[in-house]
């Protein structure tokens, strides 16, 4: 475990603890004392402070004296509680990841403490000629860094890539996001994939995130903007899926590699002449797909903070991604059983009848 010699031991009220970012941040900053910040899912790490709230709710959902004691005993907040999922309502991102960051500023007023902000990598305007308009999670990011530059306070902005595992274990706390392609491709349901095979797609490991992050607070850096992704490291649409090809192998299970077109070409010509040849439960998912598969690439690499932390903080050096790709891959395919030979023959015959 790395400690930053030159910091103290620091109380750090943290939001979505239970979410992938946030148990990594559990696990790194066990140096430190914890207060966390629960909504539906209880935090029962070992040391941990809980309290129960609802961020999206004026004061918290708690009482004025709640809320001042709490106040009175933190040194920084790190928000990294938001809605994430691309297929939950307008209303209910914009009550978390809006609503909810304003009400954690306003605590953080009232203790006067550093603010670390959680964004994301995707703020940045999308580069590609055929990507889709801003999703609302998106948005949301944008106007919540707006939130935390006019704050006042001081801050840090945090922007991390697709998460996945962690890079030696491959370990996350629930698979999302990429997991759901990686998923697809699996079971045979993507024999076209709406993206260019030369597109960058940028991921980062969990605990390199954490890593990052806990550098970040225990060095008191602020009015900073920290960009925690592969830069030009990342790899390809093709580099990742010849990838889940070579590991498909080692379980015994072919993967075909789907052909790679243009999203514009989805909507203009495979759309309109094969969906609905399809089962309906298979066009829901290729419609879920179809949207936030162009939003994921990039033409050109994201900015990256991470060489300068490594020279600046002493984080560790970025870790082989093919090597933690593999890794969560492993973890994924043990926990999910869907590479199974078995599993990923019935799910292809399940879709040739259209029972999927």
């Amino acid at each position: 475990m790395y400690i930053n010699p030159f910091s103290h031991k620091k109380t750090i009220l943290l939001t979505g603890a239970s979410g992938v970012v946030g148990q990594a941040l559990l696990a790194r900053m066990n140096a430190h004392s914890i207060i966390c910040l629960t909504y539906r899912k209880p935090i029962t790490n070992s040391g941990v402070t809980t309290i129960p709230c609802d961020i999206s709710l004026p004061q918290l959902g708690l009482s004025q004296t709640q809320l001042k004691d709490i106040a009175k005993c933190i040194d920084c907040i790190v928000h990294s509680a938001a809605v994430t999922d691309f297929g939950e309502s307008d209303e209910l991102i914009h009550s978390t990841n809006v609503r909810g960051l304003e009400n954690m500023l306003e605590l953080a007023a009232i203790a006067q403490v550093p603010f670390y902000y959680i964004s994301t990598a995707f703020v940045r305007p999308q580069q590609r000629k055929d990507a889709p308009s801003e999703h609302t999670y998106t948005i949301s990011k944008r106007e919540g860094e707006r939130l935390v530059r006019e704050s006042g306070l001081p801050h840090a902005i945090i922007r991390p890539s697709i998460v996945i595992g962690n890079s030696t274990s491959g370990e996350i706390a629930r698979f999302q996001g990429i997991y759901n392609i990686i998923n697809s491709l699996f079971r045979g349901f993507l024999p076209i994939l709406p993206m260019l095979p030369h597109a960058y797609i940028d991921f980062i490991s969990q605990d390199v995130v954490a890593n990052a992050v806990a550098a970040i607070i225990e060095h008191d850096c602020m009015a900073s903007e920290y960009w925690i992704t592969s830069g030009n490291r990342a790899l390809t649409v093709r580099q990742i899926v010849d990838l889940l090809a070579e590991f498909g192998k080692t379980r015994g299970i072919e993967v075909n590699i789907p052909r790679m077109v243009s999203p514009d070409i989805v909507d203009r010509l495979i759309r309109p002449a094969f969906m609905s040849e399809l089962p309906k439960s298979v066009r829901k998912g290729f419609d879920w797909f179809a949207q936030v598969a162009p939003y994921l690439c990039n033409d050109e690499p994201f900015p990256t903070s991470l060489p300068e932390m490594e020279t600046g903080f002493g984080i560790a050096p970025l870790p082989n991604l093919e090597t933690a790709l593999t890794h969560s891959l492993e973890y994924w395919a043990n926990q999910t059983k869907v590479c199974s030979g078995t599993k990923a023959k019935k799910d292809r015959v399940q879709l040739a009848k259209g029972e999927c």
